[in-house]
């Protein structure tokens, strides 16, 4: 079921794309935004806003045209190798190296703030089963399998998904559902294939796709055609984890909208362990202040204590923008031709109180109801 909030973050990042010249990544990502507020459309009551919300859909749809025949011309990041690439890409469907990025992540787990729940329930699930074979042969433990993190904005889904490859010393496949969609690099569920086949060369390897709900929605309702092929594609390959033997192969899906991703997705055999990325906890906010405002100038009476009880509900993203703003008031100060200053208690209370935090309780509330049914 679409969402006026994934709705905005769709629209949010094709125009954002467009904006900055890259129509290859724009186009699928307002098309999808168009998918949305067409079903926002149909569930209206209201005649005169379904009809500004269909005009709203037929824009975004002109704007992918736009896209589209923008990168014809050879114009966008995607389109970097021109008309060989279509040509390319037309005979062969997809080459993998032509737009899966592979990486060697250097974050462990004690590089993350805190969450010690959470590092513990991965290590048990997913990390000792590679580690100790052995013993997992021994108790019949599954290696390998799919994991999806789920929780608010800016928690350090990603960060966790980078040290669980670093942890194993794995190749991460990173890749976004605008890449996988996208017309240029061939058509969806063989982008699925390929990646899954390149990932399955190696000898330890973890795909991770964040936002994952944008390629995997839930089918009901959905009236996009490439969806319905690509969710059973991924839910193939998904089944298709030789978990036996012994090569170690994992799937991360990162998620800030769970509720929105197909069902299918859930069952046993594909996103086997759903682990919830909470906000940071009084340890973690307590280390990411310490992060964000290393190296900068403070004043000794910076309680670090007291900003951790001041900061209860706040993301990492937030700390970080909490401490940046911060220090940016002296800054200012300085460059106006005023006296060079520390930055004080009073610069980052202020700044907390005019940045609130960006999840609401209302939202903490619907991640631990989901957690709970999902647990």
């Amino acid at each position: 079921m679409a969402t006026f909030a994934t709705f905005k973050r769709l629209k949010d990042k094709g125009v954002a794309a467009m904006q900055g010249g890259d129509y290859v990544t724009a186009r699928p990502y307002l098309i999808q935004a168009a998918e949305c507020m067409i079903e926002l459309a149909e569930e209206n009551d209201d005649p005169k806003m379904r009809g500004e919300q269909e005009d709203y859909a037929r824009e975004l749809i002109e704007l992918a045209k736009n896209c589209e025949q923008r990168a014809a011309k050879g114009g966008g990041r995607g389109g970097g190798r021109g008309d060989r690439a279509r040509d390319d890409a037309d005979e062969s469907g997809t080459d993998p190296d032509d737009w899966i990025v592979r990486d060697k992540p250097n974050i462990r787990f004690d590089d993350i703030a805190g969450l010690d729940d959470v590092k513990q329930e991965i290590m048990l699930k997913m990390i000792y089963p590679f580690q100790h074979p052995e013993a997992a042969q021994k108790y019949g433990i599954d290696v390998g399998g799919g994991m999806l993190l789920f929780g608010p904005p800016g928690t350090g889904k990603t960060m966790f998904a980078k040290a669980i490859a670093c942890e194993l010393d794995a190749t991460m496949f990173v890749l976004s559902p605008a890449q996988v969609l996208s017309k240029w690099v061939g058509e969806a569920e063989k982008n699925i294939r390929a990646l899954f086949d390149a990932a399955k060369q190696e000898d330890k390897a973890v795909i991770f796709m964040d936002e994952v709900e944008a390629l995997v929605p839930s089918r009901r309702g959905q009236s996009s055609t490439v969806m319905q092929r690509v969710v059973p594609q991924i839910l193939q390959e998904l089944e298709g984890f030789d978990r036996k033997s012994g090569r170690a192969l994992m799937f991360l899906g990162a998620t800030n909208e769970p509720w929105a991703l197909d069902a299918a997705m859930m069952r046993p055999g594909r996103l086997d362990v759903k682990v919830y990325v909470p906000l940071p906890d009084p340890e973690a906010r307590f280390r990411l202040f310490e992060i964000y405002l290393k190296g900068r100038p403070l004043d000794d009476d910076v309680n670090f204590a007291e900003l951790v009880s001041r900061s209860d509900g706040y993301s990492g993203a937030d700390i970080k923008a909490v401490c940046a703003r911060s220090a940016s008031l002296p800054f200012l100060e300085t460059v106006s031709g005023g006296v060079a200053r520390n930055i004080g208690m009073a610069d980052l209370l202020s700044t907390l109180e005019s940045l609130p935090p960006s999840v609401s309780k209302k939202d903490c509330d619907k991640y631990d109801r989901w957690a709970e049914q999902v647990s």
